[in-house]
């Protein structure tokens, strides 16, 4: 039973999201990077050929194949009715309501390596993952789901465009300031106002346009390329964009403590200066929902400006098409990280 009709089409429907899936996989592949699954916690760490970490996401096994009998075996077959409901059972519940029964039998036979991958990349997306990770022995296949929640959500929609970002790292902080005394009241004199532990919370404008990008070095770095350039426009690759969305994960926390949402966008803007048509403006514009449900707007640091001017350059020179916007809506979770799901036009 290779893959049928519904599957066919599925995939066919999903051709452009399967397509990103391997792209990651090799990306990481030729890169040298590693993802190394603990079975026991269930988390997958996403680490450099030097063991940094660059990313975590829960991991869920999804399916197994057995290469001599050419079967594949959803995980989520056996398990009791009561137990917690897995990523797995997701699979099987969406291939009933898409009337897709690959993806909702127990056992589906006679499929070779490579339709057995498709298979359970379907199964991925329709699950809501981050990605696929695969676990070879001479006898079998294990295809493990990377999720950025550890139990399904109800009601989310699949986005391909979404990247799961560790919590900013914590600064140090310097050892309070000593504590002065006041000088004693004058007879006859008011008492001195009492100062705010804290300032207050800023409700301002948009920030100003601040930075004009250029090339730093003319040498190393990618000639802008004209608004009809041939190339393709995607989402820059995660390890370019991590740093950009840390930077921006920091100040959202420190300025917008217990924010619900926020956005961040990027826009690249050609300088309309005479005689600097080789020059681009960057525009960073931060908004976020605080705790409280208020939208706020949020001032960028320098160095988020910065970081947004690095990833412009690396992503032009990772091949990337010349977009003139990037927005992404950044939605916090429980451990300090957040989900960002990215767009560029």
């Amino acid at each position: 039973m290779p893959l049928d009709e519904a599957t066919r089409q599925l995939a066919l429907s999903l051709q452009r999201d399967l397509r990103r899936l391997v792209e990651r996989e090799r990306a990481r592949a030729d890169r040298g990077e590693e993802v190394r699954y603990d079975s026991v916690s269930r988390m997958a760490t996403w680490e450099t050929r030097r063991g940094d970490v660059i990313g975590r996401w829960y991991g869920d096994i999804l399916a197994r194949y057995v290469v001599r009998d050419r079967f594949l075996r959803w995980a989520w077959v056996g398990r009791s009715s009561i137990a917690t409901t897995t990523h797995a059972e997701v699979v099987s519940r969406e291939g009933q309501a898409r009337a897709v029964p690959q993806l909702s039998m127990s056992v589906v036979g006679d499929l070779d390596e490579a339709e057995a991958c498709t298979l359970a990349r379907l199964g991925v997306l329709v699950a809501h993952g981050e990605g696929v990770e695969l676990r070879r022995t001479d006898e079998e296949i294990t295809f493990i789901g990377l999720f950025d929640s550890p139990r399904p959500r109800e009601g989310e929609v699949v986005d391909p465009s979404r990247y799961s970002v560790p919590p900013p790292p914590v600064a140090p902080r310097s050892a309070p300031a000593p504590l002065r005394s006041s000088p004693p009241a004058r007879a006859g004199s008011s008492p001195p106002a009492s100062r705010r532990s804290s300032p207050p919370p800023a409700h301002r404008s948009l920030p100003p346009i601040r930075e004009v990008y250029g090339p730093r070095s003319p040498a190393r770095s990618t000639p802008p390329q004209p608004l009809d350039s041939p190339r393709k426009i995607r989402e820059p690759a995660r390890s370019i964009f991590l740093p950009v969305a840390t930077a921006a994960l920091a100040v959202f926390a420190k300025v917008v403590p217990g924010y619900q949402q926020a956005l961040f966008v990027l826009r690249v803007e050609a300088e309309p200066t005479p005689g600097a048509a080789d020059r681009r403006r960057l525009v960073v514009q931060l908004v976020a929902h605080d705790a409280a449900g208020i939208l706020r707007a949020v001032d960028s640091p320098r160095e988020l400006d910065e970081a947004a001017a690095r990833l412009v350059e690396a992503d032009q020179e990772d091949g990337n098409g010349p977009w003139r916007k990037l927005s992404a809506r950044v939605t916090p979770k429980p451990d300090g990280g957040a989900t960002l799901n990215v767009d560029v036009i």
